[in-house]
């Protein structure tokens, strides 16, 4: 069940990085597909199933944000995440909207590196 676990919670992470840059180009391009009904709710199917998965995981493995500082990171950067792809999709300022999607997109790349890692720190240790 671990790996099935791990494996399904990585393919959602993946997905959640590709249909969230895929939607901001959309964006960019002032695409009609952003009005369709399944791309307005496919995202939140996938980033529920992504944050259920990971739940079952840390209380498989009995992990708590409090014991791993770079799961407590990743929760942190999660939040972040939100806000930003919230900024993205809903300001009126195209110049704010791609500078927000921009920035979730790096946060999005710092989760996973920070779970690769196991470190806090994930993909910004190179620089520190």
């Amino acid at each position: 069940m671990y790996l099935f676990l791990k494996h399904l919670h990585m393919t959602l992470a993946f997905l959640t990085l590709f249909s969230f840059a895929l939607r901001g180009v959309w964006m960019m391009r002032q695409s009609p597909m952003l009005q369709k009904g399944w791309v307005k709710v496919a995202p939140h199917i996938i980033d529920t199933l992504l944050l259920v998965a990971g739940l079952m995981l840390a209380g498989m493995l009995r992990i708590t944000p409090g014991d791993h500082p770079w799961l407590m990171a990743k929760i942190i950067a999660l939040v972040l995440y939100i806000g930003l792809g919230v900024v993205a999709f809903r300001h009126s300022n195209p110049k704010v909207r791609m500078a927000s999607w921009i920035a979730a997109i790096i946060v999005i790349i710092y989760i996973i590196s920070a779970a690769f890692s196991k470190s806090a720190w994930g993909f910004l240790i190179v620089f520190g």
